[in-house]
């Protein structure tokens, strides 16, 4: 930038800050007339970069009255100013933070098994208890070694309504037909644990 644009600019802040600056000016002046005028495009770039570039508000009220003694030569140099300027920040949409998925607090964490729609079903609860998604909890439909996460809320609901319908039940259907307890996954070794769906510790931890 030479020294008669800086000269220029320091003395449109200056008469920027002699006014009022907490006017703030919503107009752009009439740009210059006549050969030496900017020609319309420089107008509406010049216009878009005062606009749309981050700096000080009484620097843009200075732009917006700078406007009309600037000449077809100097616009273009205080245009190439305003491109080294960074842009004004987008505004960053704030994301919406569901809540936890509803159900009921007392189904534990684990592996189950429940008659849904004529056909028998398994699914895997989690509800983490540390990091971010510490309190939430999640339902996934097992299929053969893929655990596909329930997204469909009323899906949700339906299945944790079956589970909760008898929690102890479906723990052990899922072990007597998987063959692996569905509080621990440990692979049930035992007649009786296999009978009974659930393994010999897990029955103690779980009162049955």
């Amino acid at each position: 930038m030479n020294m008669m644009l800086e000269a220029m600019i320091d003395k449109a802040v200056r008469e920027a800050k002699q006014a009022e600056l907490g006017i703030i000016i919503s107009e752009f002046t009439p740009p210059m007339t006549g050969a030496m005028a900017p020609t319309e495009k420089q107008i509406n770039f010049f216009k878009e970069l005062v606009m749309k570039k981050d700096m000080a508000e009484d620097h843009r009220v200075m732009y917006k009255k700078m406007l009309q003694t600037l000449s077809r030569t100097d616009i273009s140099k205080v245009i190439n100013v305003l491109v080294s300027l960074p842009w004004v920040p987008r505004p960053v949409n704030q994301i919406q933070v569901s809540l936890p998925p509803t159900v009921p607090q007392s189904i534990n964490a684990g592996r189950y098994a429940v008659q849904r729609n004529g056909e028998l079903e398994f699914y895997e609860v989690r509800k983490p208890t540390e990091g971010k998604w510490a309190g939430w909890v999640f339902l996934s439909k097992l299929s053969g070694d893929n655990a596909l996460s329930v997204r469909d809320k009323a899906e949700r609901e339906a299945v944790y309504a079956l589970i909760g319908k008898d929690q102890i039940g479906a723990l052990k259907l899922y072990g007597q037909k998987i063959g692996r307890c569905g509080h621990c996954r440990k692979t049930l070794t035992d007649a009786v644990s296999r009978d009974f769906g659930i393994g010999p510790v897990c029955r103690k931890q779980l009162g049955v």
